[in-house]
């Protein structure tokens, strides 16, 4: 009788330490698993998301027919068409600057550029690096350098977007056009400063006011001359410096 009841006290004993055993295996493989990184020498992928540690996305590098269609205000905006590139998003969850590129031909035209622009919060682009290149009939009209916008304070993209669908359903053409002025008076982006090429091909330095209006010019124009230019308040040229 005693050696049936060692026999099982044996066996039970044997069991827990299996059982013990196998669930502390199990227990550190998943572990492991979590934590292993792996390295990888080569993706070939169509889209790649990087999210945060509350799934919202921090990144997407995507080519044009997959991209992202932006985010602001914790919703996703509709479907619509953008170039390949990298889209950026801050710890909101909210659009805040990209990368990207294209190029396209048509009726034997062609435009190419590329874009790396850094965005106001909770609203559009103010700082841009841009490469514009368009082709047509044997003419080249291209525009390279910095872009620096403003907007005012407060401004909302979401909040202009749906103030802008609703001038959109004035059916008066004229009304419209006149209210979406004013709208993009009080609330769009001016720009401040642009350091580059235009597509006239001059090159320097262009300065304007809070409204946007020109204020200072310092250039070379089309034709190689160097010319220093300052504006009034009425637009008109107030100073005018020109060296052949």
């Amino acid at each position: 009788m005693k050696s049936n009841i060692e026999k099982k006290v044996n066996f039970i004993m044997a069991y827990a330490i299996a059982s013990t055993l196998m669930i502390c295996f199990f227990s550190l493989s998943s572990f492991k698993a979590k934590k292993e990184e792996k390295s990888i020498d080569e993706i070939i992928a169509k889209k790649i998301t990087i999210v945060g540690e509350d799934n919202l996305p921090r990144m997407v590098l995507s080519n044009e027919n997959r991209q992202h269609s932006g985010r602001m205000n914790g919703k996703e905006w509709p479907k619509r068409e953008r170039p390949s590139g990298i889209i950026f998003f801050n710890n909101q969850g909210d659009e805040c600057g990209g990368l990207v590129y294209q190029t396209k031909e048509k009726d034997g035209n062609i435009i190419s550029g590329m874009s790396f622009t850094m965005d106001n919060y909770k609203d559009d682009q103010v700082v841009q690096i841009l490469n514009d290149e368009f082709y047509a009939n044997g003419k080249a009209y291209v525009q390279r350098g910095i872009n620096i916008n403003q907007y005012p304070t407060g401004t909302n993209i979401d909040d202009r977007n749906k103030k802008i669908e609703a001038i959109n359903t004035i059916a008066d053409e004229k009304e419209r056009k006149q209210k979406l002025q004013e709208l993009f008076e009080k609330e769009g982006a001016v720009n401040r400063v642009f350091l580059g090429r235009t597509k006239g091909n001059s090159s320097g330095l262009f300065l304007s006011g809070p409204d946007g209006k020109p204020k200072m010019m310092i250039y070379v124009d089309e034709k190689g001359n160097p010319k220093i230019q300052t504006f009034n308040a009425k637009g008109e040229v107030k100073d005018f410096i020109e060296s052949k």
